[in-house]
């Protein structure tokens, strides 16, 4: 999966925000704030073409005590920005 090439990543006063251009705008009304695990993951995605299992194993590998909630966190964000057809 990659980042939807309709959806920008946006650095605001505040942090990181997604955000819909050009077509996505008429499918979804909004933005999504992004926490520091939530950027890491669209960055990734951004230029890359990863599996979720890549994904995860790019957190085991910083936190390997934690693949538990690692594993439940990033499959959810995961699942909201497929929700919203951030990823593709």
């Amino acid at each position: 999966m990659k980042l939807n090439e309709n959806f920008l990543i946006h650095q605001t006063d505040n942090g990181e925000i997604l955000i819909p251009v050009g077509e996505e705008t008429k499918r979804f009304h909004g933005v999504i704030k992004l926490n520091s695990t939530g950027s890491e993951i669209v960055h990734l995605l951004e230029n890359n073409d990863l599996s979720l299992e890549d994904i995860l194993n790019h957190f085991y590998e910083e936190y390997p005590d934690n693949k538990e909630e690692v594993k439940e966190g990033v499959t959810s964000f995961i699942n909201k920005l497929r929700e919203i057809n951030a990823v593709i």
